[in-house]
């Protein structure tokens, strides 16, 4: 029905400004942690700066012209989910199943019925009790336009999401060998102390797919699919910068891209690390033409330990 489809979309852009507002207030909470040094308050979210990690590191291959346009313009590249290597990463699916209990399903109507009423003008009253008078009656409509909601939420967060992943072990050997060019790659390292690299949110691994409610305003819930993936990636670690490009942003409190690209403040980036069969020399070289000023280190196999040394 072509009013299902006008509600689906409806559906996504609200559900897509919570989630947005979910990230500014979590940016809001730390900011003001951060300025009062209540850091032992209860977090709605685990930071790498809360967590006590002092240090962050990011792994990619070695490109020339990337590195210069980073050193030189203090850019980052953010991904988009639709790139990531885990084909269930940043794509929530809504529960269906819940519908079977008469609570659940009441609860998604009326949701459905609030939404339509505040905000889609093109609705009378009559026609928002017709919808819900449909909902009811149907349970294999309310769950098509679940479904409906859920195939359309990964599109939806790859158009305006960015996200930039890092991990608190620099000695990660299989972060070095995925990421970072099988060791010939390098590894930028962060400091957690400065207003970017503070807000990095921690990544949970959970046996089971988590049950999210298409009506939830509960923070966690809303910022669970980007903070979420199976447990066989918990070896890496990792925390997450989320930002909006701008083009499509909502709210401009988070971090905002601009094709892709994040400035960071000077004092974020600390060194690069060159992996262990990285070309130190050809690393060392751009660094010294076009920042001269920051440290180069490498890492160094240990011959007789499954071990990387920085040095």
């Amino acid at each position: 029905m072509l009013w299902i489809s006008l509600l689906v979309g409806i559906f996504l852009a609200i559900i897509l400004s919570v989630w947005v507002i979910r990230i500014v207030s979590a940016k809001k909470q730390r900011q003001a942690r951060r300025a009062t040094g209540r850091e032992e308050d209860q977090m709605e979210f685990h930071t790498a700066y809360n967590d006590g990690i002092d240090r962050l590191y990011h792994w990619e291959p070695f490109n020339e012209e990337y590195l210069r346009r980073l050193l030189c313009a203090r850019t980052i590249y953010f991904s988009d989910p639709a790139d990531f290597n885990d084909p269930w990463d940043c794509k929530p699916w809504f529960s269906t199943k819940l519908l079977e209990d008469p609570v659940e399903r009441d609860l998604h109507i009326q949701w459905a019925v609030d939404i339509s009423r505040q905000h889609n003008d093109t609705m009378s009253e009559e026609a928002v009790s017709r919808l819900e008078m449909q909902l009811r009656a149907d349970p294999k409509l309310l769950a098509e336009t679940v479904d409906e909601i859920s195939l359309n939420m990964a599109d939806a967060n790859s158009g305006r999401y960015r996200v930039y992943c890092l991990g608190p072990d620099v000695g990660n050997l299989l972060m070095w060998s995925h990421y970072a060019d099988k060791h010939k790659g390098i590894c930028l390292e962060f400091s957690t102390r400065d207003e970017v690299m503070c807000c990095p949110l921690r990544v949970e691994y959970p046996q089971e797919f988590p049950v999210i409610r298409v009506y939830s305003n509960d923070l966690e819930d809303n910022l669970r699919p980007f903070l979420t993936k199976a447990d066989v990636w918990k070896y890496e670690h990792e925390y997450r910068l989320i930002a909006q490009e701008r083009g499509v942003a909502t709210a401009d409190e988070t971090l905002i891209t601009d094709n892709n690209l994040l400035r960071l403040p000077e004092t974020a980036l600390l060194s690069v690390i060159v992996g262990c069969q990285g070309d130190y020399g050809e690393v060392e070289r751009l660094i010294a033409e076009v920042a001269p000023e920051l440290p180069v280190k490498k890492a160094v196999r240990v011959p007789n330990r499954f071990e990387l040394r920085i040095e």
